[in-house]
């Protein structure tokens, strides 16, 4: 554009700003600094700014120009993230291009300012579609629009998934939804391993790492786990594709069911000895199985030889799951990843995930059976759940937990009528603890009175800590006086624990209210808090001591 000046150079300029503040996109003149100059209504709004509070400020406070270090910015066009005003994302193309103006107040002669005019163009209706909301800003979509990418999606009767250069779907169709059986919603930013194996999701992940760093496509054979809650053996295409950079972006890739294709005996046996899950035929009538992959050799422990002709039911750990399998299958149903724990030739014990299906196969009735091990799944779920149910400081139930587990009793001893009752109890003086040796002695302290507790406690009593230095305990099947009997010892136990200080040794005393269960619709909150009346009686002749509740108290 040819360079104005004087008073004819500040009309122009201003009409063609003028003009810029009528534009459908956003658009904003920049100087070479990266300082705004000017925008339009469009990208005021797009970025979620006030009217005119844009000039003065920088491209890089949102994301749609590169920064070095030195403050200067650099051109960065191509879909890119732009930071809205309330620090959320949206996707956006930028285009640039130059812009010589005479800056505001320069006179006839004198150098123009470099400027750049940016286009702003919002795509995240189109673009985010399918991808993570952590990644992605309100799409602004109109109601009932459905964005280009994902009709044609939708329009294929073949599942078909995008993932991004991570391995993560950030898009799937209905198709592809009704074969796995997981809607789309819950596909978004999951891989592979939510389909198969964690043996074969490694694969995929190596064949999709070798196909974005060479490009092409490939084809290839694979199992994945259906809506049935089956592995079933799927056809796999897949394709590579970049972003403008040239940059692996990510993976397009669809599904083709092998239901009507009938492998040779040969084919079938070689899909069965790479399958990563084990696969075994029993006969229906005597339980004799009849067939086994390499994997459920592995499993079990022995060699496939010396599994053909024994009996399915060896292998259960639990005679009880068995039976359970057994009634399901004689119904005319199957199993699907029922948790099943099975033992090893040497007695060890591992947790599958169980799916058992009826056929007939040349004639003989058989159960076909696979069995995935989730030992390691399992062991890490309850590991949470315990973690989620346990005080962290003394490793005993936390409130809720405790809370939980004693109404549980208490209504087992209501349905029996059986007795029942709770002692809560408090250490005493802990804050004199806690100020003459420090905090951390305080919770060595509390730590060896829920320890002193379960020396003294029977197995199947509950103990909790309440919070602080109180905690509470429920005896199934036995009366408030029975309870007296077992508060003295747990009294007289930590009484005598000597627990370590700074400079030496001290011993703690503590008080212990108890109230047994009253009448059929008694409520543990309400035997809490009559134990309770009898702890603050106990304190007040003197603590160290226990009390049973009375009437009056």
């Amino acid at each position: 554009m040819a360079m104005i000046s004087g008073r004819a150079a500040q009309d122009g300029r201003d009409t063609a700003l003028s003009v810029l503040d009528h534009l459908p996109v956003g658009v904003c003149v920049v100087a070479a600094s990266g300082i705004i100059h000017h925008a339009n209504p469009v990208l005021h709004d797009l970025l979620g700014c006030e009217a005119g509070g844009l000039p003065g400020r920088s491209l890089c406070e949102f994301g749609l120009d590169g920064c070095d270090g030195g403050g200067t910015t650099a051109d960065a066009e191509g879909i890119r993230q732009a930071m809205r005003s309330d620090g959320s994302l949206r996707w956006v193309t930028v285009a640039a291009a130059s812009w010589a103006m005479a800056a505001p107040g320069t006179e006839a002669g004198y150098m123009a300012d470099e400027f750049r005019l940016l286009t702003v163009t919002d795509v995240d209706s189109v673009y985010c579609q399918g991808r993570a909301v952590d990644d992605c800003g309100p799409t602004g979509a109109p109601a009932g629009e459905m964005p280009v990418v994902e009709a044609l999606l939708e329009a294929s009767p073949v599942p078909l998934f995008v993932k991004n250069a991570a391995g993560q779907y950030i898009a799937v169709n209905h198709a592809f939804s009704r074969l796995t059986g997981i809607d789309r919603d819950g596909m978004l930013q999951r891989t592979t391993f939510a389909l198969t194996s964690p043996d074969m999701a490694e694969e995929h992940v190596g064949r999709d790492r070798a196909l974005l760093e060479g490009d092409g496509s490939i084809q290839y054979e694979a199992p994945i786990c259906t809506a049935e809650g089956v592995m079933r053996m799927v056809n796999l295409t897949k394709a590579a594709f970049r972003d403008d950079s040239g940059k692996p972006a990510g993976i397009v890739g669809a599904i083709h069911e092998l239901t009507e294709v009938r492998p040779n005996e040969e084919r079938l046996d070689a899909i069965l000895e790479q399958s990563p899950i084990g696969v075994s035929v029993s006969r229906r009538d005597d339980g004799r199985i009849i067939f086994v992959n390499t994997r459920f050799a592995e499993l079990i422990g022995l060699p496939r030889e010396k599994l053909i002709g024994s009996r399915a039911r060896d292998y259960y750990l639990d005679s009880n799951q068995h039976l359970r399998v057994l009634e399901r299958l004689r119904g005319g149903g199957g199993v699907t990843n029922m948790e099943v724990q099975f033992k090893r030739a040497d007695g060890s014990p591992f947790w599958t995930l169980f799916t058992v299906n009826q056929a007939v196969i040349q004639g003989i009735a058989v159960n076909l059976a696979w069995i995935y091990d989730y030992t390691e799944r399992r062991s890490m779920e309850e590991a949470l759940r315990d973690m989620a149910s346990r005080d962290p400081l003394t490793g005993i139930f936390n409130r809720r937990s405790f809370m939980d587990m004693a109404r549980a009793q208490m209504a087992r001893a209501h349905r029996f009528h059986e007795p029942l009752s709770v002692f809560v109890l408090d250490v005493d003086h802990f804050k004199r603890i806690n100020d003459t040796f420090g905090h951390a002695t305080g919770d060595d302290a509390l730590r060896m009175v829920a320890a002193g507790c379960q020396a003294i406690l029977r197995e199947y009593d509950i103990l909790g800590r309440l919070g602080g230095e109180e905690f509470v305990v429920v005896l199934p099947g036995a009366t408030a006086d029975e309870s007296r009997v077992v508060a003295e010892r747990v009294r007289r136990h930590l009484a005598r624990m000597p627990i370590e200080a700074p400079d030496g040794t001290f011993r703690l005393t503590a008080s212990i209210g108890i109230a047994g269960l009253e009448g059929a619709n008694d409520t543990l909150e309400r035997a809490i808090h009559r134990a309770d009346l009898a702890l603050y009686r106990a304190k007040h002749l003197g603590r160290n001591r226990v009390t049973v509740f009375e009437p009056g108290m």
